[in-house]
């Protein structure tokens, strides 16, 4: 299916009947899994459980993990290598249908190429006694990035906290920019999809779906099936490109806008598309209709620097989003060492930055421009010093809780990043004893400057 025009400049009224088509589609391959899931349901109640959840050797089956659309997950013992795995088990009502065998092999097959720290392993593909497929696979004991962040105290959090979920976003981004290395572009990246490990360990799961593509100078290492009509993903964080099913646009592009959807969740708590229905979730996904952060849950306290990188990654237009993971990745790392986490504020020549005798609660840095620093003297400005790119100013007055000694003024138009005294806090660790040292040290400096000027 394509579209004449970018989705974001279709015709309202084409753009509703698209959504409704898909619509329809996707209810239909939703019933489909539930169908399945009921079917199934009722083998084991009706007590034939041993057929659906057959194993194949050495493994000894130790309960349901979970259930979906295509098998059953089971955790088992493997008596061979005596560890618990995952197996994945292909519903038996489903051994008969060609075209989804294929893309279970598929799964396998691709999740063993991208071989990864953040990507857990595949051990082995096999066939149970009765011929049903089994995908094993590592045993992950842990809860989904979904779940984790609804444990967390409502926003704004502190910087601790809102680092350690970069921190999981960051690993996430070095597992599917691995995969794309290797061809493979995941498709249904969002937070359930993203296990977490008691010890710090991310994983992305959940393979299903993904694409072997490999680049032009790639040779093809997997012969995988045509992906047909099979699913593009979660109606919630499709790209537009999916959403509509432009297979030619569908790329690692694609997974980029996922990822900024991954991140957009992140800071606002909420998926990137809303809507009441199936058909409107799908029109805000054709036409790309993001809200911004800021907007979307303006109760929250969200960096812009984080919310203007979520947007971009989300542009509707293929080419307006970052051009790799890669360099989405490293916009956020940017942040978390600080080069993007204070904001830019610009002063025009004549402005008055910071007042002497006035409290300050900020510290600035100069990124380009001048000013001059003036102090009051028998009731008149004494310039102290001039200021230029590289120089910093306000930071005793942070350090020390006492108002401003002096007044800054730009002498053109002055650019800088603007530091808070609570970031100041949490980077230097304010509190500890390495804290009071710099505060002493800030005291000490602002009694020799008082020394100085008389």
């Amino acid at each position: 299916m394509t579209a004449a025009k970018p989705p974001h400049e279709t015709d309202p009224q084409e753009v509703e009947e698209l959504a409704r088509t898909l619509a329809a589609e996707h209810e239909e391959v939703e019933n489909a899994k539930t169908q399945i899931f009921v079917e199934t349901q009722v083998d084991k109640e009706a007590g034939r459980q041993s057929l659906t959840l057959s194993l194949p050797a050495p493994y000894l089956d130790r309960g349901e993990v979970g259930r979906g659309g295509m098998g059953a997950v089971r955790r088992a013992f493997d008596d061979d290598l005596q560890r618990l795995v995952a197996i994945k088990v292909m519903l038996p009502s489903l051994s008969n249908r060609q075209s989804l065998v294929q893309r279970f092999i598929d799964e396998a097959r691709i999740t063993a190429l991208i071989d990864h720290p953040n990507i857990a392993p595949v051990y082995r593909l096999a066939k149970a006694p009765d011929g049903a497929l089994s995908l094993v696979m590592k045993l992950i004991e842990g809860r989904s990035l979904s779940t984790y962040l609804r444990t967390l105290p409502p926003p704004p959090w502190p910087s601790d906290v809102l680092d350690s979920v970069l921190s999981i976003f960051v690993k996430v981004c070095d597992a599917v920019a691995f995969a794309h290395s290797r061809g493979v572009i995941h498709l249904d990246l969002k937070p359930d999809n993203i296990m977490l490990g008691p010890f710090g360990q991310v994983y992305v799961v959940d393979w299903g779906i993904a694409r072997y593509r490999p680049r032009g100078e790639q040779p093809a290492l997997l012969k995988t099936s045509s992906p047909g009509n099979a699913s593009t993903g979660t109606p919630a964080y499709m790209s537009p490109e999916q959403a509509l099913r432009i297979e030619p646009q569908i790329g690692e592009r694609t997974d980029v806008f996922l990822l900024g959807g991954m991140l957009y969740e992140i800071l606002t708590g909420q998926r990137p598309h809303a809507g009441q229905t199936v058909v409107a979730i799908i029109t805000s996904a054709i036409r790309g209709a993001v809200i911004p952060p800021t907007e979307r849950t303006p109760t929250r306290s969200i960096p812009s620097v984080l919310a203007a990188i979520a947007m971009k990654a989300m542009a509707p237009r293929p080419e307006d989003r970052h051009p790799s993971v890669l360099d989405l990745q490293q916009q956020v790392v940017a942040f978390q060492r600080g080069g993007e986490r204070a904001p830019r504020r610009t002063y025009e020549k004549g402005s008055v930055v910071i007042r002497e005798g006035e409290p300050g609660n900020e510290a600035f840095v100069i990124v380009s421009g001048r000013c001059v620093v003036t102090a009051a003297s028998e009731g008149k400005p004494v310039i102290l010093r001039e200021l230029g790119p590289g120089d910093v100013f306000g930071e005793t007055a942070v350090f020390s809780d006492e108002p401003r000694s002096a007044t800054v003024e730009a002498t053109e138009t002055l650019v800088v990043r603007v530091v808070t005294g609570e970031t100041l806090s949490q980077t230097l660790g304010l509190q500890t004893w390495a804290g009071e040292f710099v505060k002493t040290l800030a005291d000490r400096f602002r009694e020799a400057d008082r020394r100085s000027r008389s």
